[in-house]
């Protein structure tokens, strides 16, 4: 799965991150680097989002794409499978005129 979406578990990785060091920084009462953490880590959970709905819209445009070039190769094959049979109805027909 990281090779599909590598920015997923990377932002998770950095929201964990800034989440942690939050929490390091409430313990050692310094609010101001708290509220720079706090910022950064929904910073990167939203960036982790957009990567997701990204990566999703991506995927559902690349399946869109194969199902119509599958639809289209079975389009293709019908028609090469009726041109086959007419044609070979028409011999028959030719056939039989000669006769």
């Amino acid at each position: 799965k990281f090779g599909e979406q590598p920015l997923v578990p990377i932002g998770a990785l950095v929201t964990c991150g800034a989440l942690i060091m939050a929490a390091v920084k409430m313990r050692r009462s310094d609010p101001q680097s708290l509220n720079n953490w706090l910022r950064a880590r929904a910073i990167a959970q939203g960036a982790t989002i957009a990567a997701v709905c990204a990566g999703t819209y991506a995927m559902n445009m690349n399946s869109d794409i194969g199902d119509k070039t599958r639809q289209i190769e079975e389009i293709q094959a019908h028609q090469e499978a009726r041109a086959g049979k007419e044609r070979k109805e028409f011999e028959d027909r030719l056939k039989d005129a000669e006769k």
